[in-house]
């Protein structure tokens, strides 16, 4: 099955109003997701990361974020991504 690759700011027109919310509705409902990119226009919260971390990180083979404003709460949850 080839990868699905989700670039939230080539899909969505309205990139201020991606959250956390939207972020979790994309991975609740894309069930093959291999590739997610929340490119850095995107801000994202420890919670965001952890949520995606733990729904899809066994999976994933790719995952780009803006790291900026998330603590080490956040980074310990890549050791549970797929390498």
């Amino acid at each position: 099955m080839s990868a699905v690759l989700v670039k939230i700011n080539e899909m969505f027109s309205f990139q201020q109003g991606v959250i956390g919310e939207t972020v979790r509705h994309i991975v609740d409902n894309c069930q093959h997701l291999k590739k997610l990119s929340l490119d850095k226009e995107i801000e994202t919260l420890d919670d965001d990361v952890i949520y995606v971390i733990k729904k899809l990180g066994k999976q994933l083979t790719t995952l780009v974020f803006n790291g900026e404003g998330l603590t080490d709460a956040a980074y310990l949850y890549l050791n549970n991504c797929a390498r």
